[in-house]
C-alpha cells in the first residue's frame, strides 16, 4: 500500500476531521439521549483514561479545535497566546459548542493555503497549516474510539491508510514533542514498529532527549512492537490494543502517549 502524502494526504486528513467529528458528536449525542446501553449520559467514565468522563472528551476536542482554528487564522509562528484555549460552557449547551468549533475548524483547514505558516508545539512538525489538518485528524480518530469505549459500542474501522499515517505523526512528531521529558530525556534506546497490514516499518532511537527515526527497521533495536495499523495507533497513545511486544517493555514503553 502506498503512504499518503502532500495533498493527497491534507485531503485526507480533512476529510476524516469532518467523518470522526460527525461520528464523534452523533455518539455524543446518543449518550445524552439515553439511546446507548450505559446509563449516566456525558458522566459516563472512559475505561482506559479513568479520570476523564465523556464530557470531558466533549470539552476537551471543542477546546483543541477552536485552538487550532486560531492557530490556523493567525498565519504565524509564534506561539498562540493563552487566552486562545477556550474553557467549555459548563451547561447544557456543551453539544451545540462542540458542533459550531468542529464546523469553524473544518471550514478554515479547507480555506488555510496548505504553506501558511502556523505555529506548531513539536520541533519536529513543519510550521505550515497542512500540519494541523493532520494532527486534527489523528486527535478525533483516536477520541472518537474513547468516546465508544465508553459508549461501550464496537469501534467503527479505521482507515487503515490514515491508521498508519497516524502512526507515523507519533512516532516522527509527536514523540520528540516529548523528548525533553522524563524518561526520554535520559533514555538511551531503540524501538523497532511495524505495521502488519501495510508493511511499514519505523526504526526509532532515543539518546538523551535526542530523537531519531529511520523508515526502517535496522533488526537489531533493543524492542520491537507490532500489530495491525489501528491496533498500533491505539497502543502507542497508551490505550488497550491487540500488539506483540518483543525485547526489553521499558524501550517500549518510551513511545507510548502520555
Amino acid at each position: 500500500m502506498t503512504s499518503l502524502v502532500g495533498e493527497a494526504l491534507r485531503q485526507r486528513c480533512i476529510e476524516a476531521v469532518v467523518e470522526e467529528g460527525e461520528r464523534f458528536g452523533i455518539l455524543a449525542q446518543q449518550l445524552t439521549s439515553g439511546l446507548t446501553d450505559v446509563s449516566g449520559g456525558l458522566d459516563v467514565a472512559v475505561p482506559w483514561v479513568p479520570e476523564w468522563r465523556a464530557g470531558d472528551l466533549v470539552g476537551h476536542l471543542g477546546t483543541v479545535h477552536r485552538w487550532a482554528t486560531y492557530i490556523l487564522r493567525a498565519e504565524t509562528t509564534e506561539p498562540p497566546p493563552t487566552e486562545s484555549r477556550q474553557t467549555p460552557p459548563a451547561d447544557d449547551n456543551l453539544l451545540d459548542w462542540y458542533e459550531t468549533g468542529l464546523v469553524e475548524l473544518v471550514a478554515t483547514l479547507r480555506t488555510t493555503p496548505p504553506e501558511a505558516p502556523a505555529w506548531h508545539m513539536s520541533p519536529a512538525a513543519e510550521k505550515v497549516a497542512a500540519s494541523w489538518a493532520r494532527r486534527q485528524a489523528h486527535e478525533l480518530v483516536v477520541h472518537r474510539m474513547d468516546l465508544e469505549a465508553a459508549a461501550r459500542v464496537p469501534h467503527a474501522p479505521v482507515d487503515p491508510e490514515l491508521a498508519e499515517d497516524g502512526v507515523d505523526e507519533l512516532l516522527t512528531v509527536v514523540v520528540p514533542r516529548w523528548a525533553h521529558t522524563e524518561p526520554l530525556a535520559s533514555a538511551g534506546a531503540t524501538v523497532g514498529v511495524s505495521c502488519t497490514g501495510t508493511g511499514r516499518t519505523w526504526s526509532v532511537r532515543v539518546v538523551r532527549g535526542h530523537v531519531t527515526v529511520r523508515p526502517e527497521r535496522t533488526g537489531d533495536e533493543d524492542a520491537h512492537v507490532h500489530g495491525d495499523a489501528t491496533a498500533l495507533l491505539l497502543h502507542l497513545w497508551g490505550r488497550p490494543a491487540d500488539v506483540v511486544v518483543d525485547g526489553e517493555p521499558g524501550a517500549e514503553a518510551l513511545l507510548r502517549g502520555r
